[in-house]
């Protein structure tokens, strides 16, 4: 987090309308980020939402094995 004094309000504003479908992606109520991305969005950020997506289909690809260890394991009362 940048302190607020350095926060860029115009740019911030310019790319809240990404922003809030990016947050809205990453609790579940939307399917996927938005595909059209604008051009001022750090790089951070966008390396951010890339990274989620490959783990997002990495957890697609791969079966929930150590989950079911531990239920074995642990079993509900």
């Amino acid at each position: 987090m940048e302190p607020l004094r350095q926060l860029d309000g115009r740019l911030t504003l310019a790319i809240l309308p990404y922003l809030i479908q990016v947050i809205a992606w990453l609790n579940g109520k939307v399917a996927a980020p938005p595909e059209k991305v604008p051009l001022m969005v750090p790089r951070h950020f966008r390396k951010f939402v890339a990274d989620e997506q490959r783990a997002e289909q990495r957890r697609r690809s791969q079966p929930l094995f150590h989950q079911y260890l531990w239920l074995r394991e642990h079993p509900p009362p």
